[in-house]
This record gives C-alpha cells, sequence and structure tokens, in this order.
C-alpha cells in the first residue's frame, strides 16, 4: 500500500476550499499536482475535488481517465484517493473515491476499468427521491496488481499483492496476495506466490 494515508476528514468544508478545487478541476491537472515528481498527465483526463488526491512519484494518468475525490455533499464531505508510486491509470478508466481508494505502488489500470466506492441502498424508498441514501465503501488495491480492460471494483474490495484481475471481471470482495480473479461475479482462478 501507499505510505501517504488519503485525508479522513468527513467534515464539510468551507467555502475557500471548495472554491480553490473548482480552480483547479478546470486546470489542466497537471497544474494542481505541480510538487509531483515525473507525473504524467495526459489530454482529456478530468480530476473532482483535486486538493483529496494523493500522488506518489512516477504516476500517469492516460487519457479521458476520470477520478473522482469525493469531498462533495452528496458523499457527506468524506473520500478520497491515494496513488502509489508508479501507478497506471489506463484511457478511459473511472475512479469514483466518495468511500476512498487506496492503490499501491507498480499497480496498473486497464483500459476502462472502474473502482466504485459508492452504491445505492437497495429496497429504500429513499431511491424515488432527490438525495437516495448512499452506502460508501473503501477499496484497498495492494502492490503491482493487475487490473484488466473493462473490470470493475466495488465498494469493500480488497485485493493483496501482485494480484490479477482479467478483463471484464466484476469483483467484490478480499482476496489474498498473488491471486488471479475472473469473471462476472469475479471467482478465484489460480493462486500463485509472491516473492
Amino acid at each position: 500500500m501507499t505510505d501517504e494515508n488519503p485525508p479522513a476528514t468527513s467534515l464539510p468544508i468551507g467555502r475557500g476550499a471548495r472554491a480553490f478545487n473548482r480552480v483547479l478541476e478546470v486546470l489542466p491537472p497537471w497544474l494542481a499536482k505541480i510538487g509531483a515528481r515525473q507525473f504524467r498527465c495526459e489530454p482529456g483526463v478530468k480530476v473532482k475535488t483535486p486538493t483529496r488526491l494523493t500522488l506518489g512519484r512516477g504516476v500517469t494518468l492516460q487519457r479521458r481517465s476520470l477520478l473522482h475525490c469525493g469531498g462533495k455533499s452528496w458523499c457527506g464531505y468524506g473520500g478520497a484517493i491515494a496513488l502509489g508510486h508508479y501507478v497506471v491509470i489506463g484511457p478511459n478508466c473511472v475512479l469514483y473515491g466518495a468511500g476512498r481508494i487506496v492503490i499501491g505502488d507498480y499497480t496498473h489500470l486497464g483500459p476502462g476499468a472502474m473502482i466504485m466506492t459508492q452504491s445505492g441502498v437497495v429496497g429504500d424508498d429513499s431511491r424515488f427521491s432527490v438525495l437516495p441514501k448512499r452506502i460508501h465503501e473503501p477499496v484497498e488495491i495492494g502492490q503491482g496488481v493487475w487490473i484488466g480492460a473493462g473490470a470493475v471494483l466495488v465498494g469493500g474490495t480488497r485485493l493483496g499483492d501482485g494480484c490479477t484481475v482479467s478483463p471484464n471481471s466484476v469483483v467484490s470482495g478480499e482476496y489474498g496476495p498473488g491471486t488471479t480473479l475472473v469473471g462476472n461475479p469475479a471467482r478465484v482462478a489460480r493462486m500463485h506466490s509472491i516473492t
């Protein structure tokens, strides 16, 4: 995992912070993270609430990826995204960090992969309202994990170091190091040792 923890606050952010985030959202994301070493951001990347994004060295955000780092009223002003060193977020990936996303060093997300940390409450009458109830659960991804194109990870998922998720798999639950997951819903296809 990363050595930097994302902000854990769930308190409303002030007007100044909201205005600062809005300014950063309209600027190219690389301006928002000038201090990050070896940071690479391709055209079309969108980062919502960039002050809640933590970057390691050598992170790559490929074209048209979307990172929503929480911090909005609909998620109780919580959430964050923390990317470890040399993480690659592939083109057209979507990361919704309202419940918090932590991604370990050297992890790669293939094109169109999604991480969704929030969902609606099934069977609740609030789904027919403007403000339906939501569940926010974190997603934690270890180091050296490969996530295939079009894969979806839902809230509450934990992947140990060296896991592999095959393309178009839908993953929920906790899996130890070296697990290979395939299918929808994802199942364990094999285990390999991590040295």
